[in-house]
C-alpha cells in the first residue's frame, strides 16, 4: 500500500513519566507495555509522542510566604534555554526515558503540544490560580516569543525533539472545559490576541455562503426520510392498512391479468 514507511505514533501526557520507565499502573494504565509492544511491532517507524504543559505543572507553587506571588515559578515555566527550564526539563527526560526502553538514543521523539493559557484556563487547578500574572497576557507573550526564538537544541547530552507542535492556533474547548491558548480567540478574530503597538486589523467582510440551497435540501431529505420511516411503522402495525394495501394489490393484479387476456385475443 505504500505505507510501510509512514510514523506511527500515540499521544500521552508527560504524566507517563512518572513510572520507570513509563508509568504501569493496572486498572489505569499499562503505558509501559504499550510502548514495548507498540516498538516491538513498529520498530523504527514508532514515534514518540508527548504533550507538554509547564503552564498545568502541579510542581510550580508560590513565592515563600506569598499567597499570589508567583514570580520564582513563573521564571521556570516560561523560560526555554536553560537545562532548568520545565519544557527543556520534561524532553530531556522523556528522551531519557524513551532511551530506557528501547536502548536507543534517536528514536522518532515528537511534542504533540506545547503552549501557554490567556486568561487562565478553566482547567487550571495547581497553586497557580491563585497568581494573576500566570495567566496574564503579558506571560502568553513572552512564552510565545520565547518558542519562537528557540532553535529546538536541548541543553543536555540528548537528542531534540523531531517536530514539535505549538497548541493553538485559536482558542477552543476541551471536553467541554473552555480553554484560552490560542493565538486567535475565534475564527472570526482579525487579529492575534498579542500585536504590536501600532498594529490595526483591517475590517472585512464575511463572504455570503453560496451554497444556502444545501439547508433546504437537507431538510427536504430529512422530511423525506421521515415520512418513509412513519409508513414503513404504520404499515407494520396497523392489520387494517395492511388488508387495504393486499386488497389494492388484488385488484391491480386482476386488472394486469385481464389486459394480458385481451392482447392475447
Amino acid at each position: 500500500m505504500g505505507f510501510q514507511d509512514v510514523p506511527v505514533t500515540s499521544v500521552f501526557t508527560a504524566a507517563v513519566l512518572s513510572g520507570s520507565p513509563f508509568m504501569e499502573v493496572p486498572g489505569k494504565a499499562l503505558v509501559n507495555t504499550f510502548l514495548r509492544q507498540a516498538v516491538w511491532k513498529y520498530r523504527r517507524r514508532y514515534a514518540f509522542t508527548f504533550n507538554v504543559y509547564p503552564y498545568f505543572d502541579p510542581n510550580l507553587h508560590m513565592n515563600p510566604g506569598s499567597q499570589h506571588n508567583c514570580s520564582s515559578a513563573l521564571e521556570r515555566a516560561i523560560c526555554w534555554d536553560a537545562p532548568h527550564c520545565l519544557a527543556q526539563a520534561i524532553m530531556i527526560a522523556a528522551r531519557q526515558h524513551m532511551q530506557m526502553l528501547t536502548g536507543r538514543p534517536d528514536d522518532i521523539f515528537w511534542i504533540g503540544e506545547i503552549g501557554w493559557s490567556s486568561p487562565r484556563a478553566n482547567a487550571l487547578h495547581t497553586d497557580m490560580r491563585s497568581c494573576d500574572n500566570f495567566s496574564s497576557l503579558a506571560t502568553f507573550e513572552k512564552f510565545y516569543n520565547g518558542f519562537l526564538q528557540w532553535d529546538l537544541v536541548l541543553q543536555g547530552p540528548v537528542r531534540s525533539p523531531d517536530h514539535i507542535f505549538y497548541f493553538t492556533l485559536r482558542d477552543a474547548l476541551n471536553f467541554g472545559v473552555q480553554e484560552f491558548f490560542g493565538l486567535l480567540v475565534s475564527c472570526e478574530s482579525l487579529g492575534c490576541k498579542i500585536t504590536s503597538q501600532d498594529f490595526h486589523a483591517e475590517q472585512c467582510e464575511l463572504q455570503k455562503s453560496q451554497l444556502s440551497w444545501r439547508a433546504f435540501a437537507f431538510m427536504g431529505l430529512g422530511l423525506l426520510l421521515f415520512l418513509s420511516f412513519a409508513c414503513t411503522c404504520l404499515f407494520v402495525r396497523c392489520p387494517p392498512l395492511q388488508r387495504l394495501v393486499h386488497f389494492l394489490e388484488g385488484d391491480s393484479m386482476k386488472a394486469s391479468s385481464r389486459v394480458q387476456v385481451s392482447d392475447t385475443e
